[in-house]
């Protein structure tokens, strides 16, 4: 074999190496980047009432986290307020009406969603998707306020609705994603906060203009999923020799939930003394699938993922959680801890600190996000746990919202008037 024809058989080879790489094409990259580029057909129809447009991300309702019932239940508030609500189902996704029906019928309080609600799927993004002059939108990811903008732009630019429940551009690395969520503050909305720790966060730093811009802004507290058991069996839990349930938000695959330094500092708190092995049950609660090594044949097991009903039977079990959350928002998880008799460890972060804890749950410790000073907040619950008796009076005493009854005010009704009209 010559020289030239060894080059080319080699250069061929490379060629082919580096050919088997990813293809991006067009619609890939729309993908990609959440399909915000890549609105449906607008068509503005005079005959259709005006409606507020809920758009819901794809639903899976074995992961379905609490962000989901903020979106479901601002939608029945909305209604309830006398508007008609249209949910829109924008993500590709199997949508089958049917289904979805009998998997909402585990979550309390949202049952008959599709039944109430008017709704529609425009996840091929194909049909033009109907709107009256009237028409407003509730943006409720950060992906869907650029859905929101489009529509608003063709009913002369008006505001849209954002439910804003976290600071989602710190979701992401210094990437495309972090640039095009912090993108959408800048857009043209009214807020409605999830909580006042997230929405004081907005203010303090002036994110997207909120404060120079002075838009119209107010907070609510999601409510939160907690079961307090009657007197006499919470104080039985300590008979017959049960152990002590410990209970760890575990969300591997979740970075702002913190896994490895909450893992850490369970282990370091085991191989410390903190925890007597032979007095604890430790257990993850969360989304993923993982197991913890403790100590020599201790292990934390991860509990399956629970629809809501499931979840408010175990919720009551635990005496102690360690639930971190590198947000401004709070997390629900904490108060659900806290109202159902409780203790919780969780961590500051910016704003979100022992102060504003304490004026919600007093069965809450909340402690800098890093190892001794978690270690210590842990030492402290243990301590605490044996008190029953104050235990179950601070999960009496939570001011949180436990049910969504409590979470809506007339407050909350007269600032959608305000700016719906």
């Amino acid at each position: 074999m010559g020289l030239k024809h060894k080059i080319a058989t080699l250069a061929g080879r490379i060629g082919e190496h580096f050919s088997k790489g990813d293809t991006y094409d067009r619609a890939k990259l729309h993908r990609r980047l959440n399909r915000i580029y890549e609105s449906p057909p607008i068509a503005v129809d005079p005959t259709r009432p005006a409606t507020i447009n809920v758009l819901v991300p794809k639903v899976h309702f074995p992961s379905m986290s609490a962000g989901f019932f903020g979106v479901f239940q601002t939608a029945h508030f909305l209604r309830k307020c006398g508007y008609h609500v249209r949910l829109l189902f924008f993500d590709r996704f199997k949508f089958e009406p049917g289904e979805l029906r009998r998997a909402f019928s585990g979550y309390p309080g949202m049952e008959h969603t599709l039944d109430t609600l008017d709704y529609e799927y425009i996840g091929e993004r194909k049909a033009p998707l109907r709107v009256s002059p009237g028409d407003t939108c509730l943006a409720t990811v950060w992906y869907s306020a650029y859905l929101a903008h489009s529509i608003m732009q063709k009913l002369g630019n008006r505001p849209f609705l954002y439910l804003i429940q976290d600071y989602e551009a710190n979701f992401y690395a210094a990437n495309a994603w972090f640039a095009l969520a912090e993108r959408t503050y800048h857009l043209n909305y009214h807020a409605l906060f999830s909580t006042a720790a997230l929405e004081q966060f907005f203010v303090s730093r002036d994110v997207g203009g909120l404060v120079s811009r002075q838009l119209k802004r107010i907070h609510f507290n999601n409510s939160c999923a907690c079961s307090l058991p009657d007197r006499d069996a919470f104080f039985a839990r300590g008979a017959n020799g049960r152990k002590r349930m410990f209970a760890f938000y575990c969300r591997p695959a979740v970075d702002r939930n913190m896994f490895e330094l909450g893992a850490l500092t369970l282990v370091e708190s085991v191989g410390a003394g903190i925890f007597d092995p032979e007095q604890w049950d430790f257990r993850g609660i969360g989304l993923g699938k993982c197991t913890i090594q403790l100590a020599k044949d201790l292990y934390l097991r991860q509990m399956p993922r629970m629809n809501l009903k499931d979840y408010l039977k175990s919720i009551s079990e635990y005496d102690l959680g360690l639930t971190l959350m590198g947000s401004p928002h709070p997390s629900l998880v904490p108060f659900d801890l806290a109202g159902s008799g409780a203790v919780v460890v969780t961590n500051s972060f910016a704003n979100k600190n022992q102060l504003y804890f304490s004026g919600l749950a007093p069965n809450v410790i909340c402690r800098e996000p890093h190892l001794d000073a978690l270690m210590d907040g842990l030492a402290e619950a243990v301590a605490r746990t044996e008190d029953l008796e104050a235990r179950y009076d601070a999960a009496l005493q939570m001011k949180y919202p436990k049910s969504w009854d409590e979470t809506w005010t007339p407050e909350h009704q007269s600032f959608i008037a305000s700016v719906l009209g």
